[in-house]
C-alpha cells in the first residue's frame, strides 16, 4: 500500500471517527418551553413564595461550550398580593450567561462530562408592567440557579428559580401600594422583586460540525 492510500484511508477513518462523536451530543443551540409559578417581594408582599401564580415563557440557548452557554428567555408572570384578585402582568425579557458546573455532554472519555449539571446565571434584562394605567419599562438584573438533565441526544430538561431585581419601586401598579419613603423590608435598595420557579423543556438543533482535521466548526 503507498502513502498516498495510507493517508486516504487514515483521513477516512478520523471523519468517520469525529462525526461518531458529534453524532452523540454535539449542538450548538436550543429552543423550548417553561411553566411554572411566580411570585414578587415588595411593598404588598414580603413573604417568599406567597401569593404565587402561573408563569409561562419560552427560551432560546447558545452554548459557547460544554460549561458556558448563553441564553434569551422571556416570561409572563402576574403579580398578586393579599385581597387583591385583579393584579399586575408583566412580561419579563433575560439576556444571561449561564456557567454549568460539569461539562454537560456525553462524553465518557472526560472524567467531568455529565448527562446533568447544576448551573448558576445572571445578566441584564427589561420588565415591561402597568403602572397607574400607563404601559411602563424598568431594567433588571435576572440571577439565579438551576439544573439541566440531558434526556437524550435531542431533548432536555431543565429547573430553574430565577431572581429579577427590578431599578424601581413600582410594580404593584397602584400608587397607593408603592411606599417609597420607607424600605419594604426584601432588601437595602427598596426595589421590587419578580421570582420565577420554572420547570422546561428543550429541543437541541444546529449541530455542530467536524473540526478534528484542525478547521473551524461550521
Amino acid at each position: 500500500m503507498n502513502l498516498t492510500a495510507i493517508r486516504f484511508f487514515s483521513i477516512c477513518f478520523l471523519i468517520t471517527f469525529c462525526l461518531n462523536i458529534s453524532a452523540q451530543d454535539d449542538y450548538r443551540a436550543e429552543i423550548g418551553i417553561t411553566g411554572g409559578g411566580a411570585y414578587y417581594l415588595g411593598d404588598a408582599n414580603s413573604q417568599l413564595f406567597k401569593n404565587t401564580t402561573l408563569t409561562y415563557g419560552a427560551l432560546l440557548r447558545y452554548r459557547l461550550n460544554p460549561r458556558i452557554a448563553f441564553r434569551a428567555e422571556w416570561n409572563k408572570a402576574k403579580v398578586l398580593w393579599t385581597g387583591n384578585s385583579v393584579g399586575n402582568n408583566v412580561n419579563a425579557l433575560d439576556i444571561c450567561g449561564e456557567f454549568n458546573f460539569f461539562d454537560l455532554e456525553k462524553n465518557e472519555f472526560k472524567r467531568e462530562s455529565r448527562t446533568f449539571s447544576p448551573y448558576i446565571f445572571a445578566g441584564i434584562g427589561v420588565a415591561n408592567y402597568s403602572y397607574i394605567n400607563n404601559s411602563t419599562y424598568t431594567p433588571t438584573i435576572p440571577f439565579g440557579v438551576g439544573m439541566k438533565v440531558r434526556l437524550n441526544a435531542k431533548w432536555n430538561l431543565n429547573a430553574q428559580w430565577s431572581n429579577r431585581l427590578l431599578m424601581s419601586d413600582k410594580l404593584e401598579g397602584i400608587a397607593l401600594l408603592n411606599n417609597p419613603n420607607n424600605l419594604n423590608g426584601t432588601n437595602f435598595l427598596n426595589n421590587d422583586l419578580l421570582s420565577t420557579a420554572t420547570i422546561g423543556i428543550t429541543y437541541n438543533f444546529w449541530k455542530k460540525g467536524c473540526d478534528c482535521l484542525g478547521t473551524a466548526n461550521k
